[in-house]
């Protein structure tokens, strides 16, 4: 019965905004059909042009130096050549069958354009340039109304307006250069804007984020998020999905309810909401064209789905990071985190963090104090919960003991670590992530002081390496820690109270 109110309640909530959208695809449309999306043969790009160093002519470069660079055919009726390639006039010039087509040029050229794609019956029209819903303009809403039409009832479909398009990590497509050595992984994204989908690709190879496929999908007039997020949830190579939204485009917020729904359940879905005040409402109007609903309905919609909601792009960032490093090979029981720290200090502000963050901290089994207690040869050390070590920790043997008793407690769900500059090395992680390959408990590490000293930096440089090559979930900020875990947690509460099955094997 609430789940039913809900439902009422978004409808209601949409049809006021309901002035500009559009119907999303068709009920008999076959997804499987966005394999070629991701994995094109051919690709044209009309508007090519070797004057302009910005905005799309970033593609060009990128596919120069893909796996596409003898099936890519810019289209300019002013060029014979660009960069090398031969140019053609119009893409019904192109005598090969073509999956995807990038339009790069001014609005008023687009629906012409536009009909020679339909004719060539190119199933893939990625429109990168902008002016159209966003600007608020009536003939912007005019021009994405006519675009609409001309693809009525074709096997042409739409990404965009205003966005970038697919991204695809497996075989090295993207729109710049620069992402196309990221390391393929199981994250899959999506994003209203461009910028964000960017900064996502060059964060997560500073961070190791791995991920899968992506899109850039701009005003959504076509295709939308609801779309692409039915498409990953039947990826089989896909295990978290994340993306940054400002509106259901041409969607109902009923729509993504309902496949929110079916799609929670069997994977993680990360949101990060835009547009949550009444200055970023206006932000995003202008951004992508969209009309912002609240942030209350979207937290409904999470709390019923198991979504996990951020608001900033740190949070974006590390609740991509924990998911996939996590989910589904360690599953907690519950919310109890045992915090094991060499030295002194970092306990006390630790403990105060995660608390806050609705974690608990309990006291170790009288078992457990008892052997840590034996292990140690100072007396008035902390050995309930946080440990906190003293100077006994920096003994490597004694610390590495003392982690092994904490994983074997059965109060103890989440292992965190806090450590000290000084006590950061290869030698000391590579036993440490021993340790942790024995068990199917989280572990999280903590290296709060990192960023400080460029000599720290520069030592944690194999470090880091190596937390990466064996997939290590750490973090630079003890709140960041604390604030990813718990939502973490949030959604294993979620799936366990639904009954959904949760398989700890990739």
């Amino acid at each position: 019965m609430y789940i039913l109110a809900f439902n009422l309640r978004i409808s209601k909530k949409i049809k006021q905004f309901k002035f500009f959208h559009i119907q999303m695809a068709p009920e008999d449309f076959n997804f499987d059909k966005f394999d070629t999306l991701f994995h094109p043969q051919h690709i044209a790009f009309i508007g090519a042009s070797e004057k302009s160093r910005f905005g799309a002519m970033l593609y060009l470069p990128a596919f120069k130096n893909s796996k596409w660079a003898e099936t890519f055919y810019p289209v300019n009726p002013k060029y014979e050549k660009v960069l090398g390639w031969k140019c053609y006039s119009s893409v019904l010039d192109i005598p090969f069958p073509v999956d995807t087509t990038y339009i790069s040029v001014k609005t008023k050229y687009i629906p012409a354009v536009l009909k020679e794609c339909v004719q060539k019956e190119i199933p893939w029209v990625v429109i990168f340039a902008s002016g159209f819903s966003e600007t608020g303009d009536s003939s912007g809403l005019k021009l994405e109304q006519e675009l609409k039409q001309i693809i009525k009832g074709t096997n042409t479909r739409i990404i965009g307006p205003n966005c970038l398009g697919p991204y695809n990590a497996t075989e090295g497509m993207s729109f710049t250069f620069s992402a196309k050595n990221n390391t393929p992984g199981s994250i899959s994204f999506m994003s209203q804007s461009g910028g964000h989908m960017s900064q996502l690709l060059d964060v997560g190879y500073k961070r190791d984020l791995r991920f899968r496929y992506g899109v850039s999908f701009g005003n959504q007039l076509d295709l939308n998020c609801v779309d692409f997020l039915k498409h990953f949830r039947s990826d089989s190579t896909t295990h978290v999905i994340s993306a940054y939204l400002e509106s259901f485009g041409s969607a109902t917020g009923y729509d993504f309810f309902l496949e929110l729904k079916k799609t929670g359940k069997i994977k993680p879905v990360i949101i990060w909401k835009g547009g949550y005040t009444k200055d970023g409402s206006r932000a995003a109007f202008s951004h992508t064209g969209a009309i912002v609903s609240d942030l209350k309905l979207w937290r409904s919609m999470a709390k019923q789905t198991g979504a996990i909601i951020v608001k900033d792009n740190e949070e974006f960032w590390n609740a991509m990071k924990t998911f996939e490093l996590l989910f589904p090979k360690y599953i907690p029981d519950g919310r109890n985190v045992g915090i094991i720290t060499p030295g002194g200090g970092s306990s006390v502000n630790t403990t105060d963090l995660f608390s806050s963050h609705y974690l608990k901290i309990p006291e170790l089994t009288l078992e457990s104090q008892k052997k840590i207690s034996e292990v140690l040869p100072y007396e008035n050390v902390n050995v309930r919960n946080p440990i906190d070590l003293g100077a006994s920790g920096f003994v490597l043997e004694i610390f590495l003991k003392c982690i092994e008793i904490v994983i074997e407690d059965t109060n103890i769900d989440i292992i965190v670590i806090p450590l000290w500059p000084h006590f950061i090395s290869s030698h000391i992680f590579k036993n440490m992530i021993k340790i942790q390959k024995s068990t199917s408990k989280p572990f999280v590490f903590c290296m709060p002081s990192i960023a400080d000293s460029s000599e720290l930096a520069q030592r944690f440089s194999s470090v880091k390496k190596i937390l990466h090559e064996e997939r290590v979930l750490y973090f630079f900020s003890l709140r960041d820690a604390a604030r990813s875990i718990s939502l973490y947690c949030d959604y294993i509460e979620f799936l366990k109270s639904h009954d959904y099955n949760i398989s700890n094997e990739q």
